[in-house]
């Protein structure tokens, strides 16, 4: 009896371990309303560079744009769409900290800060994950990104660094579009001036769209 029970416990974990997947594979294909940045359409269009930015990112479409600013500041902005992609642990669209990606470019990490949260009138707001930088020139750098998924609004974006979320997020079922927007602000006073710029000069311009 003993044998059998020992036997039967790892072939219990190798079926749960093979239902998982194949139960959030059944998740209907959501019909929230999904979000776009039609400052960023021309560009996901125009062949370049950056398409090996958006390859890595396994994103279906993806734009990097350079933005003036009020008040001699100026805007980085990344944007990527997937068209769909299924919930869970270890997804494409969360995982890229800005700290991993800047600081391989030369910035110097000062400080990650409180969210921000921008509230769209009739959806869930989006929570952009904040944290400021220096330059290699040595300009302040205010960076804000979201990651968010149709039928799930935002994610956060260091799910991955936290074993308990990864787990719980084995079990979240869903299929859906899903965006991310980055955006670096430098020259602002702080990062409170930084946010006002990111929102009037990015975040007026979405527009949300229902499937």
């Amino acid at each position: 009896m003993s044998a059998l029970r020992f036997i039967g416990i790892p072939a219990f974990l190798l079926l749960l371990e093979a239902a998982v997947p194949a139960w959030r594979d059944a998740a209907p294909v959501s019909r929230a309303p999904v979000f776009f940045l039609p400052m960023a359409a021309e560009a996901m269009n125009r062949p370049g560079g950056f398409r090996h930015v958006v390859e890595a990112y396994q994103a279906d479409r993806g734009a990097e744009l350079k933005l003036p600013g009020p008040d001699r500041t100026s805007l980085t902005l990344f944007y990527f769409e997937w068209d769909q992609v299924q919930a869970g642990p270890m997804m494409d669209i969360i995982g890229h900290t800005p700290e991993h990606c800047n600081t391989a470019a030369g910035f110097t990490l000062k400080s990650l800060d409180p969210d921000r949260i921008f509230e769209t009138p009739d959806h869930d707001p989006l929570v952009f994950d904040a944290s400021t930088f220096t330059d290699p020139a040595g300009r302040g750098v205010h960076v804000f990104k979201a990651a968010w998924m149709q039928g799930h609004g935002s994610r956060s974006i260091r799910e991955g660094e936290h074993r308990r979320l990864r787990l719980g997020n084995s079990f979240i079922r869903g299929r859906g579009a899903a965006r991310v927007i980055e955006c670096g602000v430098t020259g602002a006073a702080d990062q409170a001036h930084a946010w006002r710029i990111f929102q009037q000069q990015v975040l007026q311009g979405l527009v949300w769209q229902s499937p």
